[in-house]
């Protein structure tokens, strides 16, 4: 049986197929390198805290900078009362809403509205002193990839307190 096969190494034919092996081990040695950074948390879901301050209140937002397809993942926002905020009113960039599910908010607001194509989230007042906590609840749509504008303005009416810009990242 070996001499059947000496000619085969010499033949042209044998140099392609040589080819398309090391192609297909390249490529399976990229799919394994893709594995393992998602495996180590390359790719998302690591939180980060942003912070804004104004004379009436201070927000943060806890988010991760980057998040994975069909995903879930929370963000949280603090508020601090140094002033009364007689109408606070939290105001989502659109990217809140694109290309995620939006599960829970937690607390619920007291009314939901629109302006200018932003959901706008009203809260009972707050007086000097008061914290308020919110968590929203999402689900990355697993088709939609890219950055979003993830900012967050807290209002009193329709006056800004505070505004954290923010982008977030969806990986496929």
């Amino acid at each position: 049986m070996p001499d059947l096969f000496r000619g085969i190494a010499d033949a042209p034919e044998s140099r392609a197929l040589t080819r398309g092996l090391w192609a297909r081990r390249a490529v399976m040695t990229l799919l394994l390198a893709l594995a393992v950074l998602a495996l180590t948390g390359v790719f998302g879901q690591s939180g980060s805290t942003h912070a804004a301050a104004g004379t009436e209140a201070t927000m943060k937002l806890g988010v991760p900078d980057a998040v994975r397809g069909g995903l879930l993942f929370q963000a949280k926002v603090e508020i601090a009362a140094h002033r009364d905020v007689e109408h606070p009113r939290l105001v989502l960039a659109n990217g809140w809403t694109e290309g995620l599910q939006l599960n829970t908010i937690e607390p619920g607001a007291q009314s939901e509205s629109s302006r200018d194509g932003q959901l706008v989230l009203s809260y009972d007042k707050l007086a000097a002193g008061d914290t308020m906590t919110v968590w929203f609840q999402f689900q990355v749509d697993p088709t939609e990839s890219g950055r979003r504008d993830f900012s967050i303005t807290l209002d009193d009416a329709e006056q800004p307190v505070a505004h954290i810009a923010h982008k977030l990242t969806v990986f496929p």
